[in-house]
């Protein structure tokens, strides 16, 4: 039973099954751009948590970098990483970066709530 829609076929007589990759080149400029400036913002507030831990020493302080660095810069990382590095499902990559944003929000309510 057909659909009436033909799907393309290569040279080869394989039938392909994704025709776009990523969109106009422009679109994917701008979300790379977009997300290395997160990145870049993200590890800027880290990096002053972190100072301001070394210069008081107090535990909440460095619980925030750590989580917000895992709520945030983590996840992004991880989904570049494995989209272009690593070969691995998407569900692995779903999870992975889950479980990082999920990390981080446990360390920040860790900084909020420690007495």
């Amino acid at each position: 039973m057909t659909t009436g829609a033909l799907l393309p076929v290569s040279e080869s007589g394989l039938v392909a099954l994704q025709t776009a990759t990523g969109g106009p080149e422009t679109v994917v400029v701008l979300a790379l751009a977009g997300l290395l400036t997160a990145a870049a913002l993200s590890l800027v507030v880290v990096y002053k948590l972190f100072t301001g831990y070394r210069r008081n020493g107090t535990s909440p302080m460095l619980a925030l970098a750590v989580g917000l660095a895992l709520l945030v810069t983590g996840p992004i990382f991880l989904r570049l990483a494995f989209a272009n590095l690593v070969a691995v499902s998407p569900a692995t990559r779903s999870l992975a970066t889950s479980a990082s944003e999920l990390l981080g929000l446990a360390a920040i309510l860790y900084a909020i709530y420690d007495t």
